[in-house]
């Protein structure tokens, strides 16, 4: 649901350009600007005063999604019944045509209404909000409030202008326009979407690549390939068509490689789109009386969106989930804490490659970024970052105080985690702190979020929680199932030290078992 109502949040973004649009062509027309004409009918007139009104709630429905607060799901359910009100007397309006010809039923217009209907349904329960992972806005990130807000309006509205200058272009060179339907229209815009994403990520995994570094994921849309326990797995998530986003993960085979290569591969991406939209537009200009007359539109679709969205990437700002690739470019050249925060995040990824392990960690560098980031996930994982460098270090007291710190940043300001990080939270509580209401209470969070994967740190920490309670048998039947699937795991620094965290549970266990066997 979260992925419907992001991508309803940018259809209602969409609507507020498109009205946005319509008002000030209205405007222009009420002070006679040239070549404004006034509504030639009473019907027009009254779309024409409605538009501003529109362009306000559809506005609104993305703004209140985007910031986070309470009153998105009020504003969401308006827009979404303006959607419906408006896909319906269209659908009447044009209620001969639809008749004469069933197969018309599939159009903009149909479109418009079940993806109002689909607005009621995502929109209708109360924590719309709160289940919404977000970046914290951090001081000193590069990035703007004001443009992280508009960056995305703006682009939206490029592509449209862009758009609407094409097909009139198209018109005058006489190329295959008007015909053209609606899924037709449709189906461009996704495959243009999809290539455009796939291209942009593979700009990223080749540099990445071709510098020395290892590619642990790769998605594009619904297309989505990661390493999982050692091994490339691929999923298709339909969801993905809604979430038009990608994301590629290269992680450095040798930490302390040069910030250049880092830079060259986040910039790759903008720069291979920037490329390709280039080619795409020469083709299109070349189309008429040409052999690729035929496909104008799907290049034009492409060669804007690719053009827009990579001249975009290279500007600093900030989404709920991201930063582009300009803010990541900018926090890496910057140095400081957000320099501190890149190595320390390469150092981590780099442990699934390479032999280095926690213990191997710029520990200074990890609490420098800390003392300056302190809100959101970054923070609660640069705390933890710190609790495995002490525990694969042995200094279990030092452990025991970042893994504190973390707690209280999930607390404050990170309370929506993956079931992934609560393992740590839960091992954590029970070896390190050896505190079992505190281990009971992480591993009743972790459940509820109901992890599908099975892998061998959730063993490990089913283990922990049940050898802190004192079920032995339960705890020891854990241990054999985990410790049989990390014994499989390649011999890079990350399994090492799971295998690692697995022999000192077994001495727990062990010595708990002697106890216990005491009369």
């Amino acid at each position: 649901m979260r992925a419907v109502r992001t991508f309803l949040s940018w259809v209602f973004a969409l609507g507020a350009v498109i009205f946005l649009r319509s008002s000030v062509s209205a405007l222009l027309n009420i002070v006679g600007w040239p070549r404004a004409h006034f509504p030639t009918s009473l019907v027009s007139a009254g779309a024409s005063a409605a538009a501003p009104l529109l362009g306000f709630v559809y506005g609104m429905a993305c703004w209140n999604f985007w910031r986070g607060r309470t009153s998105a799901r009020g504003w969401g359910i308006a827009a979404s019944m303006l959607n419906v009100a408006l896909g319906s007397v269209f659908l009447y309006m044009d209620r001969r045509y639809l008749l004469e010809s069933p197969g018309a039923f599939v159009n903009a217009d149909s479109v418009l209404l079940a993806i109002g209907l689909g607005g009621l349904i995502a929109f209708r329960r109360r924590d719309v909000t709160t289940a919404e992972e977000s970046l914290q806005p951090i001081p000193g990130d590069g990035t703007n409030a004001i443009l992280n807000r508009v960056v995305w309006i703006a682009g939206a509205g490029a592509f449209l202008a862009g758009m609407s200058w094409w097909w009139r272009w198209a018109r005058m060179h006489h190329l295959p326009a008007e015909e053209t339907s609606f899924m037709a229209k449709l189906m461009v815009l996704l495959a243009a979407q999809l290539a455009m994403v796939a291209i942009h990520e593979l700009g990223h995994a080749a540099v990445g690549k071709a510098l020395g570094m290892k590619i642990r994921g790769f998605i594009a849309g619904p297309l989505q390939w990661h390493i999982r326990d050692g091994r490339w797995r691929f999923r298709f998530v339909l969801s993905g068509f809604l979430t038009p986003g990608g994301a590629t993960t290269v992680v450095p085979a040798n930490p302390g490689q040069r910030v250049w290569r880092e830079v060259a591969m986040v910039a790759a991406g903008s720069c291979g789109g920037l490329l390709s939209g280039g080619l795409a537009l020469w083709l299109v200009f070349a189309s008429p009386r040409s052999r690729q007359e035929q496909l104008w539109l799907p290049l034009a679709v492409f060669a804007t969106m690719s053009l827009v969205v990579s001249i975009l990437n290279l500007i600093p700002f900030r989404t709920k989930s991201f930063y582009s690739d300009g803010a990541r470019i900018w926090q890496i050249l910057a140095g400081g804490p957000w320099g501190d925060l890149h190595r320390a995040f390469s150092a981590a990824a780099a442990t699934t490659v390479t032999p280095l392990r926690p213990r191997d960690f710029d520990i200074v560098a990890i609490h420098r970024a800390a003392e300056a980031i302190t809100v959101g996930q970054q923070a609660l994982l640069l705390r933890l970052l710190a609790s495995s460098y002490y525990l694969d270090c042995g200094r279990l007291p030092e452990a025991g105080q970042a893994l504190q710190d973390a707690e209280a940043v999930f607390q404050r300001s990170a309370p929506d985690i993956p079931a992934e990080l609560c393992t740590a939270f839960v091992f954590g509580k029970a070896y390190v702190q050896r505190d079992g209401a505190g281990t009971r209470q992480w591993w009743d969070r972790m459940e509820a979020k109901k992890p599908t994967r099975h892998d061998a740190d959730y063993w490990l920490a089913r283990s922990a929680f049940c050898w802190s309670e004192q079920r032995l048998e339960e705890a020891w039947d854990s241990w054999e199932k985990g410790n049989a699937l990390v014994k499989e795991l390649p011999r890079v620094g990350v399994y090492e030290t799971d295998r690692d965290n697995f022999a000192l549970l077994r001495r727990e266990l062990e010595s708990a078992a002697a106890v216990a066997a005491v009369p």
